[in-house]
């Protein structure tokens, strides 16, 4: 079936991703959401953050969420509620007290209890925060393209054919996918290609349970790498990686393990690709 762009605004993971995109003690995790120019356009329409709770709120985020995993759990939040009316009703309900029929993914719970300070801070900041983000003008979606260029995009990434690519404008140039669901931000040039990344993760999840996130993640690069040369399309996948600059993994496959060149020589093989040693 043909990958869909849903149109249906994620309000409640936009305010999560709004707030964790200020907080700039996280910068060096690889699970950062810190996005100066987001924190810029906000300023120029909303104020500077310092002039709301935002910034303090931020600042102690960034002093609780020091790791990547716990950055990456608290940031499950952002799931566990579909709209923010949803989400604020139980706002003065710990986080420990919520039942299942609270919340829409309630096997998020235990993992987001794990976080039990950085998330409750967040869900405080997240509710000090709405009035002001509810200020902001919508967001732009040329949304034909981005349903054309996604289509193209199944070439080089298999799984964006199952799965469901939504926008979150305060995701910026940075990318998730839960279950089925990627999203990205608003940029259909940069936003399809950080679809590809993420389907690609979530291809090889499939396939390799032993592997650990970050490993995933290498091996993801490494493949959608290989798979964009064999399709013409290796300038335009150099474009969209150069924007993490310095933080941009190696695409080369002998930058991983024997074990995981073999898991992308065959995820390689069954896209249809066969497997020309002058690439590696």
């Amino acid at each position: 079936m043909p990958v869909l762009a849903s149109r249906s605004p994620k309000p409640w993971a936009d305010l999560v991703f709004h707030v964790l995109a200020h907080c700039r003690d996280t910068a060096s995790l690889p699970a950062s959401l810190f996005d100066a120019a987001y924190v810029a356009r906000i300023s120029a329409a909303l104020g500077p953050a310092d002039g709301r709770t935002l910034a303090e709120d931020a600042d102690a985020l960034g002093r609780l969420l020091i790791t990547h995993e716990a950055l990456a759990e608290a940031q499950l939040l952002a799931w566990l509620f579909d709209d923010l009316d949803r989400a604020s009703r139980v706002a003065a309900t710990d986080l420990a007290d919520l039942r299942a029929e609270d919340v829409d993914r309630p096997r998020l719970l235990a993992v987001l209890l794990r976080q039990l300070a950085g998330v409750e801070l967040l869900r405080c900041a997240c509710e000090l925060e709405r009035p002001f983000f509810m200020l902001l003008p919508p967001t732009d979606v040329a949304w034909d393209a981005l349903e054309r260029e996604l289509g193209r995009a199944v070439e080089i990434a298999p799984a964006l054919a199952t799965t469901t690519v939504s926008v979150v404008p305060s995701l910026g140039l940075r990318g998730r996918v839960f279950g089925d669901e990627i999203w990205i931000g608003p940029s259909v040039e940069h936003g399809v290609w950080q679809a590809a990344h993420e389907a690609t993760v979530l291809e090889l999840n499939r396939g390799c349970r032993g592997a650990s996130e970050r490993e995933i993640e290498f091996m993801s690069i490494v493949l959608l790498a290989l798979r964009a040369k064999r399709a013409g399309r290796d300038v335009a996948h150099a474009q969209w990686l150069s924007h993490f600059g310095e933080h941009a993994p190696p695409i080369a496959i002998e930058s991983l393990s024997a074990e995981h060149q073999a898991i992308v020589r065959r995820a390689l093989a069954r896209s249809g690709y066969e497997t020309d040693s002058s690439d590696w």
